[in-house]
């Protein structure tokens, strides 16, 4: 997970997007998208990171609370993340749970839910770029 978190805040959102299985379903506060392509993905990365640089946030730290035992190759973990930012004001805290499978070519993620967003602002850019596939 640190190593999301370094690629989110490095630009590298290619690789990003590319840890994730399609199509992708998220689950944000009550709005749920599905994310269809690695394109999509990388455009919502892209405008979380740009909201990230705006708040000033110079690190990303997750926080795992749990890890589930696997099951069929499959589990979920649970994070916390805290951006931290200079000024201070814009540090923030988020957490989600990713539902997580074993894949030949190494982890993917199969599915998102967010249970406190750090960005509740860009819920509905989330929602257009979703459906605008």
């Amino acid at each position: 997970m640190r190593h999301r978190g370094e690629l989110l805040l490095s630009g590298q959102i290619d690789a990003l997007a590319a840890s994730y299985m399609f199509p992708l379903p998220v689950f944000m506060a009550e709005t749920q998208v599905v994310v269809h392509t690695p394109q999509r993905a990388s455009a919502m990365l892209c405008l979380l990171r740009i909201s990230m640089i705006r708040r000033g946030v110079v690190a990303i730290q997750p926080r795992i609370a749990a890890i589930e035992l696997p099951r069929n190759g499959r589990f979920r973990v649970w994070v916390d993340w805290l951006e931290t930012a200079i000024p201070v004001q814009g540090t923030r805290r988020g957490s989600a749970v990713y539902y997580c499978s074993s894949q030949p070519s190494g982890l993917k993620i199969e599915m998102v839910n967010y249970t406190r967003m750090s960005v509740p602002e860009l819920q509905p850019q989330f929602l257009a770029l979703a459906l605008s596939a």
